[in-house]
């Protein structure tokens, strides 16, 4: 998972850059990866907690995507907002410059992400290597 979130974490930088390639490159990307992700929350949620209670537990771990989506869209709205009373006066604000510190948000809360998947795995690692 932390693989698969090393690219995610560039392409929300990438879409500070102003071209329009930029767009479409992190958008794949997000999408790609995004999707794999999905895939292996199965094999990690019988990794890490087991068959018992399979359903329940990739339930409550899978309940991220919703309420982490709802949650950012939210924050971004806020931001944008924020972002049009700044602009020049008449509430409007077109472009990336508007979404600038979403995406940095965004990229940096993957970052972090992928500093506690890393952590996870040395922990599961140690924990799997002495049974």
């Amino acid at each position: 998972m932390g693989a698969m979130m090393i690219p995610m974490c560039g392409a929300f930088f990438l879409l500070l850059n102003r071209q329009n390639i930029s767009l479409y490159i992190s958008t794949a990307i997000v999408s790609i990866c995004t999707g794999a992700i999905t895939s292996i929350s199965i094999f990690t949620t019988t990794q890490l907690f087991g068959t018992k209670n399979f359903g329940v537990n990739h339930n409550i771990l899978v309940s991220n995507i919703p309420i982490g989506s709802f949650l950012f869209g939210d924050f971004a709205a806020i931001l944008y907002k924020r972002g049009t009373n700044n602009v020049n006066g008449d509430g409007n604000c077109m472009g990336e410059r508007c979404y600038q510190t979403t995406f940095i948000i965004w990229g940096s809360l993957c970052g972090l992400g992928i500093l506690l998947a890393y952590f996870l795995h040395v922990r599961t690692k140690k924990l799997h290597s002495h049974t």
